[in-house]
């Protein structure tokens, strides 16, 4: 005779209490409506933007930027957003058939955001913007996408952004304590208004991953009514007197018959290096040094 009782649910008969679904999310959490695979797809694109528009701001500023650390912190904050780019890019071609659309701009306002501050005019703008604007709008971008996503179905992309926030958090403590040595209260308040636009800039944007409505508002930009110019020039601060390493004497090296023909050769292409450097210097400065 057939039992007329219904089996006893899942959730009452997990062995000795051991957490359900490979410990990623309750049952319950795991049934709930997330995000469909399109809202999905297209945060991940603006994520894939924000990250990409960040390691091109980094990469622009290496050269001319003369503090040392911050050349470092550029360098390194740059490699870890290309490498997060990579990761958001192959995760929507997990669930899109090319072409990706990722080189598209996903929203007006968030492409006169990262324009402003690309075109920030000092370093402490660039840091202000970089590290208290964007990169925290970005974390808090990736909070949202695991609070309205499913974490069972969308696990792949909770994992994605989870690692990505990790190292964003990273970026934003180095930039918090730049920010403490290098900006002073009265540079602080300088910014305010460029600050205010940038905030008011991510809310026309729906937030950065486009979690909020957008906002259809015209705004009169501050730095990027011209086009970014990228500064060739070598620069490097007070501690380092001889940015082209002019104390190496490439002549001696050249002429010392104790060192082999392939060392010598890159000194020649060091030599050239140096002296293509020195004549840009120098045109830089009106011809005289």
């Amino acid at each position: 005779m057939e039992s007329t009782q219904s089996p006893p649910s899942l959730a009452c008969n997990r062995y000795r209490n051991l957490p359900p679904v490979a410990g990623l999310c309750s049952l319950q959490d795991g049934i709930r409506t997330g995000l469909s695979v399109e809202q999905c797809v297209s945060r991940l694109k603006r994520y894939h933007y924000a990250l990409r528009r960040l390691h091109g701001i980094f990469i622009a500023r290496l050269t001319a930027e003369p503090i040392y650390e911050l050349k470092l912190a550029f360098s390194l904050h740059a490699h870890y957003c290309a490498e997060h780019v990579a990761a958001m890019r192959q995760r929507v071609g997990e669930m899109r058939e090319p072409p990706l659309g990722l080189e598209a701009v996903p929203d007006p306002a968030l492409q006169m955001f990262f324009d402003e501050i690309q075109n920030a005019p000092t370093t402490e703008l660039l840091i202000l913007g970089a590290y208290e604007k964007a990169l925290p709008a970005l974390k808090r971008a990736f909070e949202r996408h695991r609070q309205d996503s499913n974490p069972l179905i969308d696990s792949p992309t909770h994992r994605v952004c989870r690692f990505a926030a990790v190292e964003v958090q990273e970026m934003i403590d180095f930039g918090t304590e730049a920010a403490k040595c290098i900006i002073d209260r009265a540079r602080r308040n300088e910014a305010q208004d460029w600050l205010g636009l940038l905030d008011l800039l991510l809310e026309d944007a729906g937030a950065l991953g486009g979690s909020e409505p957008p906002r259809k508002a015209r705004r009169q930009v501050m730095y990027s009514q011209t086009q970014f110019q990228y500064d060739h020039t070598p620069k490097r601060d007070e501690r380092f007197p001889d940015p082209y390493n002019m104390g190496v004497n490439a002549e001696v090296f050249l002429y010392d018959p104790k060192f082999p023909l392939l060392p010598k050769t890159l000194m020649m292409f060091y030599k050239r290096l140096r002296e293509e450097a020195e004549r840009k210097e120098i045109a830089g400065n009106g011809g005289s040094r």
